[in-house]
């Protein structure tokens, strides 16, 4: 008897039709009302409360969800641009590969020929030079500088050097 009310139950659950294990589900008050079980089921016609705040616990996930996205696209659009500001940098940072330069040897010094000894006796010297030579080899023409012009603008200076020793 336990063997078909096994079979009567596992054709309920399973939603096929009793066949030849129907004469047993009339039979039996055990199979009977397990047989009526989905009949019962299908009669009940009321919707399923979610209970109290169930749109406000919805509407809270939702937010929330939208929050974690927006953090997220916004981080990933900050390292993005990192990144892309990091490689600018470093390409107009980086120097271009130098070619590589042949070590070329340098001529062979030339031995210094000297003809003329004094540089200043020839025709080419400039008159300006030849003046300057001859007033930097003869101070005693007289030429001096005006020291009480060129003291005049220092004498502020005088008052910072006093206590300054000259050694």
């Amino acid at each position: 008897m336990s063997t078909t009310c096994d079979i009567v139950a596992e054709r309920i659950a399973l939603g096929e039709p009793l066949g030849d294990a129907a004469d047993h589900a009339t039979t039996c008050s055990r199979c009977r009302r397990l047989a009526a079980l989905p009949t019962e089921l299908g009669a009940v016609r009321r919707e399923a409360d979610p209970g109290l705040g169930f749109t406000a616990r919805m509407t809270a996930g939702a937010q929330h969800r939208i929050a974690v996205r927006k953090r997220r696209r916004l981080a990933g659009g900050l390292a993005v641009a990192i990144a892309v500001t990091s490689l600018g940098v470093f390409a107009v940072t980086r120097e271009a590969p130098h070619e590589q330069q042949v070590a070329v040897a340098p001529p062979p010094p030339q031995p210094a020929v000297q003809t003329n000894p004094d540089p200043w006796a020839s025709d080419e010297a400039d008159e300006d030079v030849r003046e300057l030579l001859h007033l930097a080899n003869h101070p005693e023409r007289g030429f001096t500088a005006d020291w009480g012009r060129i003291q005049k603008p220092l004498a502020p200076y005088r008052v910072v050097l006093q206590g300054v020793d000259n050694e």
